[in-house]
C-alpha cells in the first residue's frame, strides 16, 4: 500500500476513534462534558484536514452535523460563523481578482513592473518578485503563479544561449515565492489572513482593518521578499550577471499584443483603486458612515464589475454568470468551518482548559514561546494546507496566549503568517506545484532554496512579532 494512503487512513481512524471515545467517556478534570465533546470534534476535524482524508470543504461542514449530534450547540449557532463578514470580504476580493484576469489588466500590470526592472538577471528576478508579490496582494497566489509562469518561461528563452541553467530555476522559483509572500500582506491576499481576522472578531470582538493588517504584515513580508532575492541570486543560485539587450523588446512585444487599454480594463482599474482607497480610508469615513466595513466595500467593488462592460459593444459585462461557476466556494466553506470550530472551542471552555497547562512554559520569555510556535507551524506548512493549519492551530495559540497572560495578536498573527511559509516542496503550496510542473526546477533545488527561506521567515517573523509589535501600544493593547 502507498505509504501516504496508509498514513491518511491511520490519522482518519485515530480522529474517529477519539471522537467516539469523548462521547462515551467522562471528561478530564477541569473540562466540561460539552468541552470534552468539542475537543473530540476538534481533533477529528484537525486530523481530517491534515490527512486530507476527505475534501477540505466537507470537513469544514462537519460542525453542522456533529455539533448538534453531540449536544454542543444548535445548528443555527453552528451555522452563524459561515456568514462571518470576513468571508464576504474574501468573496469580494475574489470577484475583483476575476475582473483583473478577465480584462487582462493583471498581465499589463505585471509586464509594466518587469519592464521597469531592467535586463540584468538579478534585476529580472527582482522584477518578477515585485510583480508576483504585488498581484498576489489582491489576487490568489495560484492565479498569480499561473499568469506569471508563461511570462517567466518567455524571458528564460532569451537566456538559453548563455547556458546558465541556474537562472531558469531561480526565475520560476521567484514566481512561486513572490506569489506566496505577497499574499501575506493583505487580508484578501490569502485565506489564513481572512481566517485570523474572523477569529479575532468572533472571539475577541476586535475588527482587524485592512490598513491595520498591512501595517502589521507588510514590513516583514517586504523583508522576507528581499531575503528571497538574496537567496535566489547569491546563495542557492549563483547567477552570471549577463545583460540581455532584447529582453525589453520581448516585454514590448507582449505589451503590444495586449493592444490599447480597453474599456473593460478602465472599469476594473477604477473599481480596483476605489476599493483599495476605501479600504485604506475606512477608519476615517466611518465617522460619517458607521455602517461602512471592509466586507461592505469589498462586496460593493466586486458586484460593480457585474454591471460594467467588458468592451465597447457591451456584448458582455466584466463579470457574468459564468464567473460564479469559478468561485472557490470550498475555500469559503473552509473559512466558515474553521470559525465555527473556533467559536465552539472558546464557548465550551476548551481553550481555557488547554491554556491552563501553559504555566509549564511560564518560565520562557514571550518571544521564545512565539518562536517555538512559528517553528512548528512552518514545519507543518510544508505538508499541510495553510488554511487547514490556521484553522486547527488558532484556537491552540489563543489558549496559550491566555494561559501565559500574553497579548493574543502576535501569537495568532504568527500562526497565520507562518502557515503561508511552505517553500520547500512541490506539494507545499499550489504555486510550488505550478512552477515544478514547468520541469525547470528540481525537487533538490526547491528544497535547497526553500529551507533557507523557511529559516529566514522564522527569524524575521520571530523578531517582528516577538519584539517589535508588542512594543507598539495600539497592537499590544
Amino acid at each position: 500500500m502507498n505509504p501516504k494512503i496508509l498514513i491518511t487512513r491511520i490519522l482518519a481512524t485515530v480522529g474517529v476513534v477519539f471522537f467516539c471515545y469523548t462521547l462515551a467517556s467522562v471528561p478530564p478534570v477541569g473540562l466540561s462534558q460539552l468541552g470534552w465533546h468539542t475537543l473530540g470534534v476538534s481533533t477529528l476535524m484537525a486530523l481530517f484536514w491534515i490527512s486530507e482524508a476527505i475534501p477540505f470543504a466537507v470537513t469544514a461542514l462537519l460542525p453542522l452535523v456533529l455539533f448538534p449530534f453531540a449536544g454542543i450547540c444548535s445548528v443555527s449557532v453552528a451555522a452563524a460563523p459561515y456568514a462571518n463578514p470576513v468571508i464576504f470580504l474574501f468573496l469580494g476580493g475574489i470577484f475583483i481578482a476575476n475582473g483583473l484576469q478577465r480584462s487582462h489588466l493583471h498581465t499589463r500590470i505585471a509586464l509594466k513592473i518587469i519592464s521597469l526592472a531592467g535586463t540584468r538577471k538579478s534585476s529580472v528576478i527582482a522584477g518578477f518578485l515585485l510583480a508576483s508579490a504585488f498581484l498576489s496582494m489582491w489576487v490568489s497566489n495560484t492565479a498569480v503563479a499561473l499568469m506569471m509562469l508563461p511570462i517567466a518561461v518567455s524571458v528564460i528563452a532569451l537566456f538559453h544561449h548563455q547556458r546558465d541553467a541556474s537562472f531558469a530555476s531561480a526565475l520560476v522559483l521567484t514566481v512561486a515565492y513572490g506569489s506566496s509572500i505577497g499574499g501575506m500582506s493583505t487580508l484578501v491576499g490569502t485565506a489564513p489572513n481572512a481566517i485570523l481576522a474572523g477569529f479575532m472578531l468572533e472571539n475577541y470582538g476586535i475588527a482587524i482593518g485592512f490598513l491595520s493588517w498591512m501595517f502589521l504584515a507588510l514590513p516583514p513580508a517586504l523583508i522576507l521578499l528581499s531575503f528571497s532575492w538574496v537567496i535566489l541570486t547569491k546563495i542557492a543560485f549563483r547567477l552570471k550577471e549577463n545583460v540581455v539587450d532584447d529582453a525589453t523588446d520581448l516585454l514590448g512585444i507582449e505589451t503590444k499584443r495586449l493592444g490599447a487599454i480597453g474599456i473593460g480594463e478602465f472599469g476594473v482599474m477604477a473599481v480596483f483603486f476605489v476599493t483599495a482607497g476605501l479600504w485604506l480610508a475606512r477608519g476615517f469615513l466611518q465617522t460619517w458612515f458607521p455602517w461602512l466595513s471592509d466586507a461592505t466595500i469589498s462586496m460593493a467593488g466586486g458586484m460593480t464589475l457585474f454591471f460594467l462592460p467588458l468592451d465597447r459593444s457591451w456584448s458582455s459585462s466584466i463579470l457574468d454568470k459564468e464567473t460564479l461557476k469559478t468561485i472557490p466556494y470550498d475555500v469559503l466553506l473552509l473559512i466558515g468551518g474553521g470559525l465555527s470550530l473556533a467559536a465552539a472551542i472558546h464557548t465550551n471552555g476548551v481553550a481555557a482548559w488547554v491554556g491552563s497547562f501553559a504555566h509549564r512554559a511560564a518560565s520562557l520569555p514571550a518571544p521564545a514561546v512565539l518562536s517555538v510556535i512559528l517553528f512548528v507551524i512552518i514545519c507543518l506548512a510544508e505538508l499541510t494546507s495553510n488554511t487547514a493549519t490556521t484553522s486547527a492551530f488558532l484556537p491552540i495559540a489563543a489558549a496559550l496566549a491566555a494561559g501565559l497572560n500574553l497579548p493574543p495578536l502576535p501569537l495568532l498573527a504568527g500562526v497565520a503568517l507562518a502557515s503561508s511559509c511552505g517553500f520547500m516542496l512541490p506539494v507545499s503550496t499550489p504555486p510550488n506545484a505550478i512552477v515544478f510542473s514547468s520541469r525547470l526546477v528540481s525537487i533538490s533545488q526547491m528544497i535547497r532554496a526553500g529551507i533557507l527561506l523557511n529559516f529566514g521567515a522564522w527569524v524575521i517573523f520571530s523578531l517582528w512579532l516577538g519584539w517589535v509589535i508588542p512594543r507598539i501600544s495600539s497592537f499590544a493593547d
